[in-house]
């Protein structure tokens, strides 16, 4: 079945017979995380708190595609569920999936246990998408990446929560400041937050601008810029820098993700007319167009979605917030550079 993201609540946490799986697909993996949250948030309380949350890795299950239904059938002899949560990207393990789908629909029943499948951008001929969405027990629901209205009324909502408040003009340049990426987005409003509590009045322009742009942050930008760029001496330069400011492997990967993106967006508004760099998230102003043209010159929308395919396959084995030292995070940006290189020649 195909569900929009504002039933959840009502559409799997109500009935009986809600769906035992579902799959969270969209271009924004923060959005996607975000909602697959409040799935598993709605599936414990339906199940009076009784649930338990593990995490298998799409890798494992390719090696081992009898792991998944061994979580997903076994029931727990206390009596609570086992909430299953995978993050894959494409059809990496559509069959271990749609063979669960398949018995479910024939029993018209769902298992012990529930599934969530998170993905990136799945077209309308993904067999993992139609399938689900043509399943009686399994929900399909695309998410989309948020609006400047929409990421605003989130960070105002997020900060209420810590009674924060915030000026009027200071949310403008947060939002702007914000690279469209909802993980990203949630990090950022977070460390506000927490500098926001009992300070007694709102936050203001200088307040966003002092906590949320540090030195570390512009080399991960400049390191992501220069990879993309094809520089080896000055892709190591920042490197160094990233690394003795003690940054993690995920917070590189996120922003190298977020240049992907934009080139990737930008490529998209080519021959629209108008000033591209302004409609971008975060803009690219008159004096960093043109730096981004050039890596925009280098790299293809097939190439682009290829190496943001690699980006989130890192970042799933990245579990834990390791130090940019990490040698898989080096080769990933080596390759980067080696490509871009190349590119640079044929140029």
């Amino acid at each position: 079945m195909i569900l929009k993201a504002g039933q959840v609540s009502s559409r799997l946490g109500k009935s009986d017979t809600s769906p035992w799986c579902a799959l969270v697909f969209g271009d924004d993996d923060g959005v996607v995380n975000d909602l697959a949250d409040e799935i598993a948030d709605v599936w414990t309380n339906k199940a009076s708190g009784a649930a338990r949350q593990i995490t298998l890795d799409d890798d494992d299950i390719r090696r081992e595609p009898h792991l998944l239904s061994d979580r997903i059938e076994t029931g727990s002899l206390l009596g609570e569920i086992e909430i299953v949560r995978v993050r894959t990207s494409g059809e990496k393990i559509s069959k271990p999936v749609l063979d669960l789908i398949a018995r479910a629909d024939q029993m018209s029943a769902g298992f012990a246990n529930r599934l969530l499948v998170l993905n990136g951008s799945l077209n309308k001929r993904s067999k993992l998408r139609t399938t689900i969405e043509q399943s009686k027990s399994a929900a399909a629901i695309q998410v989309y990446s948020d609006t400047t209205e929409s990421l605003k009324s989130i960070v105002r909502d997020k900060l209420a929560a810590f009674d924060v408040e915030i000026a009027p003009e200071a949310l403008e340049d947060f939002v702007g400041l914000l690279p469209g990426h909802r993980g990203l987005a949630n990090q950022e409003t977070e460390k506000l937050a927490l500098y926001g509590k009992g300070l007694g009045r709102p936050l203001s322009v200088s307040d966003v601008r002092e906590v949320c742009r540090t030195d570390a942050e512009d080399s991960v930008r400049d390191l992501a810029q220069a990879a993309l760029s094809g520089e080896p001496n000055r892709t190591q330069a920042e490197y160094e820098r990233v690394i003795e400011s003690g940054t993690t492997t995920i917070s590189v990967l996120r922003v190298l993700e977020m240049e992907i993106r934009r080139l990737l967006q930008a490529r998209g508004l080519l021959g629209t007319g108008g000033d591209i760099g302004k409609r971008l998230r975060p803009p690219v102003w008159g004096s960093e167009w043109p730096g981004f043209r050039a890596r925009l010159d280098l790299w293809s929308a097939t190439s682009l979605t290829r190496l943001l395919s690699a980006v989130h396959d890192m970042e799933m084995q990245a579990k834990t917030a390791g130090a940019a030292s990490d040698p898989a995070l080096r080769l990933l940006l080596l390759d980067i550079v080696r490509s871009a290189a190349v590119r640079r020649k044929q140029v």
